[in-house]
């Protein structure tokens, strides 16, 4: 997950049962001319519907077009406008996936009650009692600064294990090099064992003029229940060295294994020293390991990813 919410503008409502994420059917006629030629050149036939996806991938509108290949077996191709072939989604694949994903929840949320969604107050995470965390460090060589804030009017309910359970929305403003970059909503929740699940994200990015650029990008943003059947894990109730969880389940692209490789650290940041720190290793699909870590009371107190540290500067509480 990059920061624990890289997120939004607020969206209130319900959170329907799990669906694929729709798009809009147009005529062969009404896709773009590369789009076309794309589909032809893969296997497509003129005259075929054409799907607009919701959101952008690199600016770009994206599209799919379902076609069959010399055994008769169908996938999806998924364009940008310019006519660039993205990707190729195989219909046994994805639905192995979203089995797999659908077994994963049914074993995760087995008992799970969630009588007070927001009042998390888990050592390692409590949320609820946060007014503002400012982080600030070095990421790729550049400056980075999170005003990481609670958002304790914002209400978003999600269909969790059967129940609906109201989640607790922090908001993430991040900077790079002194620009705002992304703002982000994430959305967690407590269960009644202390751990704290992340149940996904809003996001707006923005260029480099500050005006937003794209609204829930479709490889970053994500909510349970719509896009994925099971919710993240971001800390469990009592955390100990070799607890493996995902605090992102998705896709392929937005995917996160976690493990707790200690339980006792300590570090020094520019907000204080912290002793009895646990620190966890995340993996996201391409990119080197990250570690985080959580001090007792206070929650995220230093980031470190492979090309940066990130630390806590200040901690402000309700």
């Amino acid at each position: 997950m990059k920061s624990y919410a890289i997120l939004i503008t607020a969206i209130l409502g319900v959170v329907l049962p799990f669906t694929c994420r729709a798009g809009t059917e147009l005529k062969w006629t009404d896709a773009p001319e590369a789009v076309r030629a794309t589909v032809l050149a893969n296997g497509g036939s003129t005259g075929q519907t054409v799907d607009r996806e919701n959101g952008k991938k690199n600016g770009l509108a994206v599209y799919e077009a379902s076609v069959k290949d010399q055994k008769g077996e169908t996938s999806d191709l998924v364009i940008t406008e310019d006519g660039k072939l993205v990707e190729t989604k195989h219909d046994a694949a994805a639905d192995a996936a979203g089995e797999q994903r659908a077994a994963r929840a049914k074993r995760i949320l087995a008992g799970v009650k969630f009588s007070h969604p927001r009042d998390i107050d888990n050592t390692y995470l409590p949320l609820a009692k946060l007014k503002q965390d400012i982080i600030e460090g070095l990421e790729d060589g550049k400056k980075t600064r999170v005003e990481r804030t609670l958002k304790p009017e914002l209400h978003k309910i999600f269909k969790v294990a059967g129940q609906k359970v109201d989640s607790l929305c922090m908001e993430d403003r991040i900077f790079v090099g002194g620009v705002l970059e992304e703002v982000a909503l994430d959305y967690f929740a407590q269960d009644d064992a202390g751990t704290v699940y992340y149940l996904g994200e809003d996001v707006d990015e923005f260029d480099e003029n500050g005006k937003l650029a794209q609204h829930n990008p479709p490889d970053d943003a994500w909510l349970t229940g719509k896009d994925t059947p099971v919710p993240g894990v971001i800390m469990p109730a009592h955390p100990k060295v070799g607890d493996k969880f995902k605090s992102e389940d998705v896709s392929d692209k937005v995917d996160e294994v976690d493990e707790v490789v200690a339980v006792d650290e300590t570090t020094t940041v520019p907000a204080g020293k912290f002793e009895h720190c646990v620190k966890i290793a995340e993996q996201i699909p391409g990119e080197g390991l990250e570690y985080k870590f959580y001090a007792p009371g206070v929650g995220v107190v230093r980031e470190t990813p492979a090309t940066g540290d990130e630390l806590l500067i200040s901690h402000t509480t309700q």
